[in-house]
């Protein structure tokens, strides 16, 4: 699905200005960070950002929000790490 391979860091969801993530379906349109299409009548995901003015939505692919959710239960994984909690099985 993806052509292009996705450039700079994966974002996380811990420690930044994102809200909540739902899945909506879309007209056609393309993710915010591999910038592949996305096709109308698509589910993909949209993370708000916040903070602003005006309403800014994301919108990412199944494989690239993977990649972010990836990265946040490794985040996660740290906190509960230094808190002597152990790591979480996903």
């Amino acid at each position: 699905m993806n052509s292009r391979k996705p450039k700079g860091k994966v974002p996380s969801l811990i420690g930044s200005t994102l809200g909540t993530p739902k899945k909506v379906r879309v007209a056609k349109c393309s993710c915010n960070r591999c910038h592949c299409e996305i096709v109308n009548g698509t589910e993909c995901y949209e993370i708000p950002q916040l903070g602003g003015s005006f309403s800014n939505r994301k919108r990412y692919c199944n494989d690239c929000f993977r990649s972010i959710i990836a990265k946040t239960q490794t985040d996660l994984n740290i906190y509960h790490a230094d808190l002597g909690e152990g790591v979480m099985k996903t």
